[in-house]
């Protein structure tokens, strides 16, 4: 990819989260990005192309959070995938937001977030038959159970963007959200994935600390 093309797409992406996809014309993101309008035409003649450029440009995103993240449940650095996935989710936040906008623009948005939904899905039960090996989480209680449980997982990491649009970053942090999909994990922790669980915890204040000063 080109580095004007590269430019483009970022800033798309950053009027679009502040914004709102109905309310960024081509000449707007042209002018954020500090080129002309006839530069980003070259590139992208109408927003219907921009937004499947985009849509392209987030999934190798997502793709490239979702490896490092495996890498991280192999550590039981349970906090970091959920940070991972959080911050992927602020920052491109208009996605979730306008989902059925982009849609009606680019149809393939319908086919990317399925996907996406599946992945999570999946990850999160992969992450809770591996901590079933590790003997961190208790067995499924009945089949099928954990695949409610990834839904409901789905459900928080989807539910809280609105509520961070509507009431601010502070009241709805990534702190909060954190804590609440953590907690809710708590009733399948066995003993030894409970001192896991208490350790996590503590350590999480400190995270989001860090997370700020950097």
């Amino acid at each position: 990819m080109k580095k004007t093309q590269e430019k483009i797409l970022t800033n798309a992406i950053q009027l679009f989260n502040r914004k709102g996809v109905s309310n960024v014309r081509l000449q707007d993101i042209a002018a954020n990005a500090g080129i002309s309008a006839g530069n980003l035409s070259y590139h992208y003649k109408t927003k219907k192309d921009l937004m499947e450029a985009v849509l392209e440009f987030m999934t190798i995103t997502f793709k490239e959070m979702s490896s490092k993240n495996m890498a991280f449940v192999e550590q039981n650095d349970y906090l970091s995938v959920i940070k991972n996935y959080l911050r992927f989710q602020i920052g491109h936040r208009f996605f979730y937001r306008d989902i059925l906008e982009i849609i009606s623009l680019a149809p393939e948005a319908k086919t990317i977030f399925e996907k996406q939904m599946q992945q999570v899905l999946s990850f999160t039960k992969n992450g809770m038959y591996l901590a079933i090996g590790k003997g961190l989480i208790h067995p499924e209680p009945h089949a099928g159970h954990y695949d409610f449980f990834a839904k409901n997982i789905w459900a928080i990491l989807n539910s809280w963007l609105v509520e961070r649009e509507v009431f601010g970053a502070e009241k709805m942090s990534l702190q909060k959200v954190m804590l609440a999909i953590w907690e809710f994990h708590y009733p399948y922790f066995t003993d030894k994935g409970k001192e896991i669980f208490v350790a996590v915890k503590k350590q999480l204040p400190k995270m989001i600390e860090e997370e700020r000063a950097a």
